[in-house]
C-alpha cells in the first residue's frame, strides 16, 4: 500500500499538467491540431481514471489484505492465549496433583509413624505392667510367707502360754494344797484367776502386736500397688505428651 501511492501522486500532476498545457496550447492554435490535442487530453484523461481506480482497488486489497493480516494476528494471538491459559492450567494440575500426592505420602509416613509410636508405647507400657505383676507377685507371696511365719509363731507361743499357764497352775495348786489354802476358796481362786489374767493379758498384748506387724506387712503390699499404678499413670503421661509433641 505504501508503494502505490507514490505512483498515484507522481503521475495523476504530471497528467494535469500535461492537459492543461494542451489546453492552453489550443487556445493559441485554433488549427486542426486542436483536435488531435483534445484526443490526447481525453486519453490521458482516461488513463488518469483507469490508474485512479487501479489505485482505488489496489488500496482496497491492500486494505482488506491488512485486516485480513490484523484478524489473523488477533486470531493468532488469541490462539497462543488460549494454548497458554491451557498450559498455565495444566501446570497446575501437575501441581495440585503432585501436592496431593506429596499429601498422601506425609499423611502415610505420618500414620506410619504413628503406628510405629504406638506401638512402641504399647510394649513400654506391656513391659512396665509385667515388670511391676511379677514385682507384686514376689511382693505377696513375701507377704503372705511372712503372714503365715507370723502365724506360726503366735500359734507356738500360744501354746507356750497355755503350756506355762497349766504348769503355774498345777504348781500353785500343790503350793496352796501344802498350805492348807483350797483352791475352791476365795484367795485361792482369786490367786488362779490372777495367774489367768495374766496369760490372758499377755496374749492380747502379743495379738496386737501381731496385728501392728500384719498391717505393716499388708501396707507394703498397698504401697507396692500404689506405686505401680503412679508408674503407669507417669508413663502414660510421658507417652501422651511425646505423641502431641511429634503429630499435634
Amino acid at each position: 500500500m505504501g508503494g502505490i501511492t507514490p505512483l498515484f501522486t507522481t503521475v495523476l500532476p504530471a497528467a494535469s499538467s500535461l492537459v492543461n498545457g494542451v489546453n492552453r496550447f489550443g487556445g493559441s492554435a485554433a488549427n486542426g491540431s486542436a483536435a488531435s490535442a483534445q484526443q490526447d487530453a481525453a486519453r490521458l484523461e482516461a488513463e488518469r481514471q483507469a490508474l485512479e481506480r487501479k489505485y482505488q482497488e489496489e488500496r482496497g486489497a491492500e486494505e482488506r489484505r491488512y485486516t485480513y493480516e490484523q484478524q489473523g494476528r488477533q486470531e493468532q494471538a488469541r490462539a497462543q492465549q488460549d494454548a497458554q491459559a491451557r498450559e498455565w492450567a495444566r501446570q497446575d494440575e501437575l501441581r495440585r496433583q503432585e501436592l496431593e500426592l506429596q499429601y498422601r505420602k506425609d499423611e502415610q509416613a505420618r500414620a506410619r509413624e504413628m503406628e510405629w509410636l504406638s506401638r512402641g508405647q504399647n510394649q513400654a507400657g506391656g513391659d512396665l505392667r509385667a515388670n511391676q505383676e511379677a514385682a507384686l507377685r514376689a511382693q505377696e507371696a513375701d507377704a503372705q510367707n511372712r503372714l503365715a511365719q507370723l502365724a506360726a509363731t503366735a500359734e507356738a507361743d500360744e501354746k507356750r502360754r497355755v503350756d506355762a499357764l497349766r504348769r503355774t497352775m498345777a504348781r500353785t495348786r500343790a503350793a496352796m494344797g501344802a498350805n492348807g489354802v483350797s483352791a475352791a476358796d476365795g484367795s485361792g481362786e482369786a490367786i488362779l484367776l490372777g495367774l489367768v489374767n495374766d496369760t490372758d493379758s499377755e496374749r492380747q498384748d502379743a495379738q496386737k502386736l501381731d496385728q501392728i506387724k500384719r498391717q505393716a506387712i499388708q501396707q507394703e503390699v498397698d504401697s507396692v500397688r500404689r506405686r505401680n499404678l503412679l508408674e503407669q499413670a507417669q508413663l502414660a503421661e510421658r507417652q501422651r505428651l511425646e505423641f502431641l509433641s511429634k503429630f499435634y
